[in-house]
């Protein structure tokens, strides 16, 4: 057997061990969403005090979930087209950073430091803005057809 045969079906054996993690990631975080809903349903009922608390925190846990179907819709696009397709990982980027903007900035955050917002509003517009530039091409593109 030659090498590249053999780097070849590690390379596949890699892509699926790390599809089955992030299968797993996807479905721990599931878990803790459907958890997070539960807890909200009892904040709402029994604990009106803790419901904003129990709401962003299902909103986190949900952020989570779409951020790792994010990921495996762009490791499936990768395997796919054999490329690596930029604005897949700049949506990946910006729904992470989406979510830990709005966490962060929640009213009920204890830990709110004004420098770590401010980093975290900067590197949103910078993904933005690459995000802009990325499918901009491809708009014109889309145009002509």
């Amino acid at each position: 057997m030659d090498l590249l045969r053999l780097l070849r079906r590690g390379e596949y054996v890699t892509y699926l061990v790390v599809l089955l993690l992030t299968a797993l990631l996807l479905l721990l975080s599931l878990y803790l969403a459907f958890f997070r809903l539960a807890e909200l349903y009892t904040a709402a009922t029994t604990h009106p005090e803790t419901l904003a608390e129990a709401i962003y925190k299902a909103l986190s846990d949900v952020f989570l979930v779409i951020v790792f179907v994010e990921l495996i819709n762009t490791f499936i696009t990768y395997v796919e087209q054999r490329r690596i397709v930029v604005y897949r990982i700049i949506d990946v980027a910006l729904v992470a950073l989406a979510r830990e903007l709005f966490i962060y900035l929640a009213p009920v955050n204890k830990e709110f430091q004004f420098d770590k917002a401010v980093a975290i509003v900067a590197a949103t517009l910078v993904v933005g803005i690459v995000d802009y530039l990325q499918r901009k091409p491809l708009r014109q593109e889309a145009r002509r057809r």
